[in-house]
């Protein structure tokens, strides 16, 4: 009996040196957001999804010239080229004076939680970087534009 106590107590020691070491990162957290990418003078917009349970993580770019390429979870890299009348939604809406009045970061407190970044220029011509994640409250703008890059980047088999 006293071996399976003496079990018992270093598993659970273990365990909860184990669950210690996992803490999640404290609020206000902006790991959240990926790692910036260079805007190049060829790119319209840069769109980064990822987390969520199966760690996604999927980078769009968006050239201006209509190719679209897609950096996968796995490392390899997908292209396709749209016609320019399906670029013209996201081409406008990055034009308006709505894109340059985002916030940098909306943020949420979960755990799984998927997170969206966004890349662009404004309307002055400066880049600029926005991230927002499942449950936070962006504004319907926001919310729009990423409805309008996730069906480009559906266009990319």
């Amino acid at each position: 009996m006293k071996i399976f106590s003496l079990v018992l107590a270093i598993v659970s020691i273990f365990f909860i040196a184990a669950c210690a070491s996992a803490a999640p990162p404290p609020t206000g957290s902006t790991n959240a957001q990926a790692a910036p990418i260079s805007l190049g003078d060829d790119v319209l917009v840069i769109y980064n999804k990822r987390g969520g349970i199966a760690g996604l993580n999927e980078t769009l770019l968006v050239h201006q010239g209509s190719l679209l390429q897609v950096k996968m979870t796995d490392g390899t890299t997908k292209t396709a080229k749209v016609a320019e009348p399906q670029m013209q939604p996201v081409r406008r809406m990055l034009e308006q004076k709505e894109f340059s009045e985002l916030a940098p970061l909306y943020q949420a407190v979960g755990a799984d939680l998927i997170s969206y970044t966004i890349t662009a220029r404004d309307a002055n011509g400066n880049p600029k970087t926005v991230t927002t994640m499942d449950g936070a409250h962006p504004p319907p703008y926001l919310e729009q534009l990423i409805v309008m890059l996730d069906q480009l980047r559906a266009q990319v088999k």
